[in-house]
This record gives C-alpha cells, structure tokens and sequence, in this order.
C-alpha cells in the first residue's frame, strides 16, 4: 500500500493539503470528505479495511482544516460553494489517478452534506455515494429569528465565533472523545458565523432538491446524533430518486459512527457496500 502527500491550488488560490491511500491494483476509488473541525488523516482505520477490499482512497484538508489552514485550524470558509467546487476538482483527480474502475464519494457531517450538494449541484458519475450523519437539516426548534440573525452576524463579523458545539458528543467512548480533543489538527472552539451561515445555506439547498439526487446511496446515522439531525438522513432518504439506496439508523449511535460502540459493524457495512458494487 502506498501513502501519498501533495498539494492542491484551488481555483481561488488556495493550497489544500492532499493524501491518497493506494493499494498495488485497486479495483475502485473513492474521495473521501471530512467533517467540520476535523482532517483527512482521523481515518485511517476505515482507510486501512478500504485498501483490504482493493480501494484507493484519496482525501484532502478542507479550507480552513487541518493542514490545509496556515498555522493552527479555524474551521473557516468564505462559501460552501467554494468547496464544492474543491470537491468536484478533486474528484476528477481521482478519476484521472484511477482510470477505468468505479469512483465512489464518501463525506462525513459537514462533508456528507457539502457531498449531498456536490452530487445535486454537479450530477458527477460515481458508482456510489456514502454519507455518514450528514449535515443536512438543522438541529429541531431552530428559530428564523435566529437563522435571520447569523446571515447578518455572517455579513458583517464574518469570524466571529459563534456556535459552541459538545465534543462529548462525537462518541460513546470516552477515549475517542480524549483522542479528538487532544489532536492539533482538530478544531474544537466555536464554529466561524460565516461557516455557520454557509453550511444552513447548503443544508437548504439539500433540502429543496433531495429528490434530484439520483446515485447510489448509503445513508447511515446514529439515533442519538447530538451534532447533526437525523431527520435530515430521513429526509434525504424519503426523498431520494435513487433506484439503489439503503438507510441505516444504528439505535443509541453518537455522531463519529466509525468512532462509536458500534464501529466494527459500521465499518463492515461500507466495505460490504462498496464490494457489492464493484
């Protein structure tokens, strides 16, 4: 297996830390998205049982994320749009890296939903797309007053931090929450108002044009999401046109599904998933 580290220029200007994972004849790709706060290298256990079933996964440090951000990360970001234009640059990387075998999409969280509007935004051919608790409806009882307001906070304090979010949350496992809270590379303050505005603009997005998303789908969410809504998953599930897709709720489940008490389940399903499409 190969390990591989470049840099991307975006199309404004911006160089984003890139990895690829690659195994000696893969049989499929995929690009895989990280969620809000995070970086590419905290999956590298899902990486490793990928390769095992012949995959070549590449992923990269989002704006304002890991490696990708100067100095310490600040999950900040002027547009989603911007990142999804990342998305869709780097997914015909892959593609040209891996010709000729079957390109999936994987995206967690906040990359599950900047995943879900790639796909309706661009229609890309992929054998298949993956979302884990993807960001796609916003938490139950929030208020347009509120969602007024961060568009103007948005505008005009554009890094104010805003949003506290509980990283006690992430998982059941007290370890994995040390683990998260002690990486470097992990942002762990409030999310950026403009981040935050940015990421309600794409869950609209989702929201009015879930029944465009046409591709192979697998969905999966805990019930006991604290960080993204699991409606949101119902919803895109219900509204879906793909004529292949499969929605599992793991019951108790916490936001880092592959992070979780159920973790070896979760991770056997994507690897079963995948191999019945390749």
């Amino acid at each position: 297996m190969k390990h591989l580290e470049t840099s991307y220029i975006t199309h404004d200007g911006m160089k984003l830390y890139l990895q690829a994972w690659m195994p000696e004849k893969p049989k499929a790709a995929m690009l895989l998205v990280h969620g809000l706060g995070e970086h590419s290298s905290r999956y590298l256990h899902l990486i490793e049982k990928l390769n095992a079933i012949g995959l070549s996964v590449f992923s990269f440090d989002g704006r304002g994320h890991g490696k990708s951000s100067e100095g310490s990360p600040t999950a900040f970001f002027e547009s989603y749009e911007d990142y999804v234009k990342d998305i869709d640059a780097l997914f015909g990387k892959v593609k040209s890296y891996s010709p000729g075998v079957p390109a999936f999409l994987y995206g967690h969280s906040m990359g599950g939903g900047l995943v879900a509007a790639y796909v309706l935004k661009y229609q890309p051919e992929a054998a298949g797309v993956i979302l884990s608790s993807p960001a796609i409806k916003e938490a139950e009882g929030t208020s347009q007053i509120l969602i007024s307001v961060s568009g103007l906070i948005s505008k005009w304090m554009p890094r104010f931090k805003a949003l506290k979010l509980d990283p006690k949350q992430i998982s059941r496992i007290p370890e994995e929450v040390e683990k998260y809270l002690n990486d470097p590379l992990v942002y762990t303050q409030p999310v950026p108002a403009r981040t935050g505005h940015e990421l309600l603009k794409m869950m609209r997005l989702i929201q009015e044009n879930a029944a465009n998303f046409t591709l192979p789908l697998l969905l999966i969410h805990g019930s006991s999401d604290g960080l993204t809504n699991p409606k949101g998953s119902e919803l895109l599930a219900e509204k879906a046109n793909s004529s292949d897709k499969t929605y599992k709720v793991f019951q108790g489940g916490y936001h880092e599904l592959i992070n979780d008490s159920d973790k070896e389940e979760v991770m056997q399903l994507i690897c079963d998933w995948i191999e019945e499409r390749i």
